[in-house]
């Protein structure tokens, strides 16, 4: 559906890509049938799409990723110490650039559910966890823009509905 880009794209992570990963079993999918629910389910996805190209904090994501990646192949390291020391200057000024991506804020808000604020009496370290866990959701550029399809969405789906509301009458 949507391609999302992160910090991790372009860096080699896990087993698979090792040079002898194991071998691993593939779940067979389960039957399912498309629902045809919503109108403009297509125009959702451009939009989506048109979006994030838009966004610079998506933008810069990408060059954050990009950067991340040539530091990993980066295999040699200069022994005359002036380039060496000049070296190292532009890697902190280029990490200090991407120190922005926290800075980052949806103004989207985030409660816990009413069960939880009831153990919240019980459990500080809970209520800790869930503070901490919902300005990080905030600070997340594909929650926020996940909830924008969902509003795209539900928006189209109230088109449907009027839609075959007034072909009934």
């Amino acid at each position: 559906m949507l391609s999302c880009r992160d910090k991790y794209s372009y860096i080699d992570l896990g087993e698979r890509d090792q040079a002898n990963p194991l071998k691993w079993d593939k779940i067979t999918p389960a039957d399912y049938e498309i629902w045809d629910g919503y109108l403009d389910y297509d125009k959702t996805v451009a939009n989506s799409k048109k979006r994030m190209a838009s966004n610079p904090q998506i933008k810069l994501i990408e060059e954050n990723a990009k950067w991340l990646k040539s530091e990993q192949d980066e295999t040699e390291i200069s022994l005359n110490y002036v380039t060496y020391k000049e070296e190292k200057e532009k890697d902190k000024e280029q990490s200090d650039y991407f120190k922005n991506l926290s800075d980052y804020d949806s103004k989207l808000t985030f409660e816990s559910l009413k069960y939880e604020q009831e153990l919240f009496t019980q459990d500080s370290v809970l209520r800790e966890k869930r503070d901490r866990w919902h300005k990080s959701l905030a600070k997340d550029v594909y929650v926020e823009e996940a909830v924008n399809v969902l509003e795209d969405l539900k928006m189209n789906n109230l088109k449907n509905l009027k839609l075959a509301s007034s072909v009934k009458n």
